[in-house]
C-alpha cells in the first residue's frame, strides 16, 4: 500500500477511535465542557481522512469506486457521518455519534483488511447513477432512524422506571421528531432504489435464490417504512410504536444489504 494511503487509513482510525470515546464519554455523562466540541470535529476529521484513504486505494487498485463493494460501504458511512453532522444542530441528537463513529470505524478497518474487489458483473451506469446512491443515501437515513429509535426506547425505559436521565441523551420529544424526519428524507430514496432496481434487475424467475430473496425484503422495507410513515400521520403513531417500527425496516434493510455483501462468497461457494 503507497505510504499516502497508509498515512489517511491510520489518522482515520485514530481519529474515529478518539470520536468514538469521546461520544461515550458524553453519554456517560464524563466529558468535560471545555473539549464538547472536540467529538463532533474528530468525527469529521476521521470522515474525510476516510474518504481520502479509500479514493486512493481505488485509483492505486485501478478500480472504479463505484464498482466495488468496499467503496459503497465507505460512501453508507460516510452520508452517515454527513447527515448526522448537518441535523445535530437542528434535531439535538448528539448521542448518535455513539452509533456513527464506531460505524465508521468499523468499516474503514474493513477495507483495509478484506480489500478493494471488484464485481464479476458491472452495472449500467445509470443504475449505479440512480439505484446505488439512492441505496446508500437511504440507507444512510434509516441508519440514523434507527439510531435514534433505539436511543428512544432506552430513555423511555429510564423515564418509566423512575430513574432520572443521566448522561447526554437527548430528550423524548427531539429523538421523536428526529425519527420522523430521518424517515421522510429517507423514504423517497429507498422508493427510488426500489423503482430502479425493479427496473434493471432480472426477472425473479431467472433470478437466483439469493436475489429473489433480496428483491423480496427489498419491497417488504419499503412497505414496513411505507406504513411506519402513514400510520404516524393518519393513526397518529408516536413514540414506542413509531420507534420499534423503524427499528424493524431498519433490519430489513440490514438484511438486504446483508445479502449484497455474502453474495460473492456465496457464488465462489456454488451456492
Amino acid at each position: 500500500m503507497p505510504t499516502s494511503s497508509l498515512i489517511f487509513f491510520s489518522a482515520a482510525v485514530v481519529a474515529y477511535l478518539a470520536a468514538s470515546t469521546l461520544f461515550y464519554l458524553d453519554v456517560a455523562n464524563a466529558r468535560q465542557a471545555r473539549i464538547q466540541w472536540l467529538a463532533p470535529s474528530l468525527l469529521i476529521t476521521a470522515a474525510f481522512c476516510h474518504g481520502t484513504y479509500v479514493t486512493l486505494a481505488s485509483f492505486v487498485a485501478h478500480v472504479c469506486p463505484v464498482h466495488s463493494l468496499q467503496f459503497m460501504l465507505s460512501m453508507a458511512s460516510l452520508l452517515s457521518t454527513a447527515s448526522y453532522v448537518v441535523a445535530r444542530r437542528w434535531a439535538r441528537i448528539d448521542a448518535l455519534g455513539l452509533l456513527v463513529a464506531p460505524l465508521g470505524l468499523v468499516i474503514v478497518l474493513g477495507t483495509f483488511f478484506i480489500g478493494t474487489s471488484q464485481p464479476s458483473q458491472k452495472l449500467p451506469a445509470m443504475f449505479i447513477g440512480f439505484h446505488v446512491l439512492a441505496s446508500l443515501a437511504g440507507f444512510a437515513m434509516f441508519l440514523l432512524a434507527c439510531g435514534a429509535a433505539v436511543l428512544y426506547l432506552v430513555q423511555e425505559k429510564r423515564l418509566k422506571s423512575k430513574r432520572a436521565p443521566e448522561g447526554g441523551l437527548p430528550a423524548l420529544d427531539s429523538l421523536d421528531r428526529a425519527i420522523q424526519r430521518f424517515l421522510v428524507g429517507g423514504f423517497p430514496l429507498l422508493t427510488l432504489a426500489v423503482v430502479t432496481g425493479t427496473v434493471w434487475a432480472k426477472s425473479l424467475a431467472q433470478g437466483s435464490p439469493q436475489e429473489v430473496l433480496r428483491h423480496v425484503l427489498s419491497y417488504a422495507t419499503w412497505l414496513v417504512f411505507a406504513m411506519v410513515l402513514s400510520l404516524r400521520v393518519v393513526g397518529g403513531w408516536r413514540g414506542r410504536r413509531a420507534a420499534y417500527g423503524t427499528v424493524v425496516g431498519f433490519a430489513c434493510v440490514l438484511t438486504v444489504l446483508t445479502l449484497y455483501i455474502v453474495r460473492p462468497l456465496l457464488t465462489l461457494g456454488g451456492f
